[in-house]
């Protein structure tokens, strides 16, 4: 894990952390997940296209694009990416993306509970930030019930101002749930009167959620 300067978190400000690849180890396995339902899927639907799909071609992107993302978003953008997807037969199939994304979810589900590890060094840099204060919204790709377990067993179900999990809001057609989520945790920090000027985001990799309608755009924190 990179290191973070827990002493720039803290007493009167509120932090965003992203669970899926900051708080556990959850984009590999997730990615995981995601490439064996896009792998059976594709097998089952385009066996008679003649489409080949290697795992080890497929997991890089995938990684990439599971940040932020749930897996129905993921597999919108597989369709649109990936070489091996570019078939109408396939692309055009809205059963199809459900029925990937549905795996997927039962894959990673089961890979869950039997539980995720935290990443190495997050829970000592955690415990630094929130000794000094700081008040912590956490932000999370998968649902609830994969979250919860994972922060009781960390003893950090306590620490949180409140979660915000992928299955908590309901969809809305062209509002990503990465979008959504932030409004929802926008709306509620304003109704606690926190000033905009004192919200940090801690996400994976290029920061696409802190970037997201310019949130936390003058105090901008990544891993």
């Amino acid at each position: 894990m990179n290191q973070l300067d827990a002493s720039r978190l803290g007493a009167n400000r509120v932090t965003i952390v992203a669970f899926d690849g900051i708080v556990a180890d959850t984009i590999p396995r997730r990615a995981t997940a995601l490439a064996t339902a896009l792998a059976d899927a594709i097998t089952a639907e385009g066996a008679s296209l003649q489409i080949d799909v290697r795992m080890h071609d497929i997991l890089p992107p995938l990684r990439a694009w599971l940040p932020g993302r749930t897996f129905s978003e993921a597999v919108a953008v597989a369709m649109e990416q990936l070489p091996a997807l570019q078939h109408d037969g396939i692309r055009e199939d809205v059963t199809v993306r459900d029925l990937i994304a549905l795996r997927a979810q039962r894959a990673w589900s089961e890979m869950a509970s039997h539980g995720i590890p935290l990443r190495d060094g997050v829970q000592s840099w955690l415990q630094s930030a929130l000794g000094r204060g700081l008040r912590m919204v956490l932000r999370s790709d998968s649902h609830r019930r994969e979250v919860e377990p994972v922060l009781r067993l960390a003893g950090l179900e306590d620490s949180m101002l409140f979660l915000r999990c992928a299955d908590d809001l309901p969809r809305v057609p062209r509002v990503s749930t990465l979008q959504a989520s932030y409004e929802a945790i926008d709306v509620r920090l304003d109704r606690q009167r926190l000033p905009r000027t004192q919200r940090d985001v801690v996400e994976a990799d290029d920061g696409a959620a802190a970037i997201a309608l310019g949130f936390a755009a003058t105090s901008r924190t990544m891993l």
